[in-house]
């Protein structure tokens, strides 16, 4: 077989290389990926898991220059160690194992904080994770992989994909909740996420006999549905973690673990399953969650409450029956005494901690404005732009308040689509809001401003920021007039003529400066709104439309969602003009 000169080059490199050694040359798959085999020794002794030699196999892709090393079939290690994927075997026939260490990413440097990133040449780019592979299993022998102020990497384990998923959101005081805690398992309901992908949300946690003991904090659309599972849940003092650090294999393993914290799974399963069947629906499987303390750093305290889950798990109901026993119940007890002390493998979901601090870490923004609580005034394009970009950053408790009705050339600018036309602006934007993150809890108010009645008025006093995105004058002499009831943050967002600009008016007050806002605006000389340029929509009385474009929109959206957490954070009075020049490039003048 002809082996391409750059891989040729990578054996030449390693031949006499004193702690690798190849035991064949490269070979070529019909996947059309090269592999090659090698044997590494340890630079130290021997341990349980990782003998002086180990085999090995680096694969790489020339399609997309990926270098990956996989533990051999034979010869490899078969345990799972922290920075590595679950040590499964491969599918077909593969001579390796599917537990790659995690070679290059910079996150998993290993406690080693100091290290240059991989080079850009192939043969260079080999052997450089060949001289990581390594690193890595010294560290794994000596126990250094993870060290302490490093962030804990929860273990692996059997049969986790992408979907299904489950999510949980804690509380301040979870720690000790669940520590104090007089049950030591019970039921939780599980919601499924609106139009996601068997994606879902535990929501109230109950004891043997159904009663609430703990509700979970979702969003409006996570709470409003009903649940679509059940779980069982059991609360631990310490992650359920084997040597090295892989989540138990197999039922008798998990069982064997949880024996050791004084959890007995058979007694658990045994009556779960009675309780169960003495109900209206005893069918279908049920989803097994384990809870217990977690540190977010290795070392540290623990500061959270985190839940793992096995899926599918089978407990008999009120017609199951065994070939050679009485379909009575002592039969069925005695199988759901069975199931978790089988060898049968198990399936591990993936589940996430949704809590807002842990979703928006993307989002580079702390979590100190999400309890306040913000009044959009205006759902039109502008509104509609800012309050998304705003609840995607963490505002989840928002009201939206206008009287309109979304028509279809709305559509060109603004974030709904053609499912919302002809309905309440406020509320399907709402709507759309409170379905894009799990926590969000957004409101949509039918209404003018200022409110036509008492109950409206106190309703729009309860919110602490105060956004006009209505562009209207009138509006905000309406805002100074109205009885806010104390002292609020307003922050007033206008786009210019042809969305040259946008101006910001921010101040924290018990009314609104009408007066000193527009008299800030009119300073700034931004240019003047030219009729000749306004364009008509349909037929029929002649009305100028506002013009600017989706992108324009979108923009100054950012730059007024930016301008409003800032006003969170520092609510002094101040006007911004932000103005877009010929070329794109944005400038901000202070008023």
């Amino acid at each position: 077989m002809f082996i391409p000169e750059v891989l040729q080059s990578v054996s030449d490199r390693i031949a006499d290389h004193p702690r690798i050694r190849c035991t064949d040359t490269w070979s070529s798959g019909s996947e059309g990926r090269w592999s090659l085999p090698f044997v590494a020794l340890l630079s130290g002794a021997s341990t349980d898991f990782i003998s002086a030699e180990t085999a090995w196999y680096v694969v790489f892709v020339p399609r997309t220059k990926s270098v990956t090393v996989y533990p051999a079939m034979i010869g490899g290690i078969s345990a799972t160690f922290q920075h590595q994927s679950f040590n499964r075997e491969g599918s077909g026939l593969l001579p390796w194992r599917l537990g790659n260490p995690c070679l290059d990413r910079p996150a998993a440097a290993f406690g080693r904080a100091c290290w240059n990133g991989q080079p850009d040449s192939i043969d260079e780019k080999i052997v450089w994770h060949l001289e990581r592979l390594l690193i890595w299993i010294d560290a794994a022998a000596t126990g250094e992989l993870a060290i302490e102020g490093e962030p804990l990497e929860l273990p692996s384990g059997p049969g986790q994909t992408s979907f299904p998923v489950v999510g949980f959101v804690g509380a301040d005081d979870d720690l000790a909740f669940w520590h104090g805690r007089t049950n030591e398992w019970g039921w939780v309901d599980l919601a499924k996420l609106p139009g996601a992908k068997i994606s879902y949300a535990m929501t109230t946690f109950r004891d043997r006999q159904l009663a609430p003991i703990r509700k979970s904090v979702w969003g409006r659309a996570v709470t409003e549905v009903a649940p679509a599972k059940t779980g069982l849940w059991i609360a631990l003092d310490n992650l359920p973690v084997l040597a090295p650090w892989e989540l138990p294999r197999t039922w008798a393993d998990l069982s064997a673990h949880l024996d050791s914290q004084g959890i007995q799974l058979a007694d658990v399963f045994e009556l779960a399953g009675a309780d169960r069947r003495r109900r209206k629906d005893d069918r279908g499987t049920v989803t097994l969650f384990l809870g217990f303390p977690l540190s977010e750093r290795i070392g540290e305290a623990p500061s959270k409450y985190h839940w793992i889950a096995v899926g599918s798990v089978e407990l008999s109901d009120r017609k199951a029956k065994k070939n050679g026993f009485r379909a009575n119940e002592q039969t069925r007890r005695f199988l759901d005494r069975t199931r978790p002390t089988a060898n049968s493998s198990l399936t591990w979901l993936r589940t996430v901690n949704w809590e807002p601090d842990q979703i928006r870490t993307r989002s580079g923004f702390g979590t100190g404005i999400v309890s306040q609580r913000v009044l959009i005034i205006g759902a039109g394009s502008l509104g509609g732009a800012v309050s998304e970009n705003l609840v995607r950053m963490g505002v989840t408790s928002m009201g939206i308040l206008d009287p309109d009705i979304l028509d279809v050339g709305n559509l060109t600018r603004h974030v709904l689509g053609m499912d919302a036309v002809g309905h309440d602006k406020a509320v399907v934007l709402a709507n759309a809001l409170s379905l894009i993150m799990p926590d969000a809890d957004v409101r949509g108010i039918v209404a003018s401003f200022p409110p036509g009645n008492n109950e409206l008025a106190d309703e729009l006093r309860s919110f602490d920021i105060i956004i006009d995105c209505t562009g209207s004058d009138t509006v905000l002499d309406a805002m100074a007039e109205f009885d806010w009831g104390g002292e609020k943050t307003f922050v007033s967002l206008a786009m210019t003529w042809r969305a040259e600009g946008l101006l910001v008016f921010i101040a924290s007050e018990a009314s609104f400066p009408a007066i000193d806002a527009k008299e800030s605006f009119y300073e700034m000389e931004v240019p003047s709104t030219d009729f000749g340029d306004a364009r008509m929509e349909g037929i029929g009385c002649w009305h100028p439309v506002f013009p600017a474009t989706a992108a324009d929109v979108r923009m100054w959206s950012a730059v007024g969602a930016r301008a409003i957490l800032e006003a969170m954070r520092r609510p002094e009075r101040r006007c911004l003009y932000y103005r877009q020049g010929f070329d794109g490039t944005v400038e901000k003048l202070n008023g």
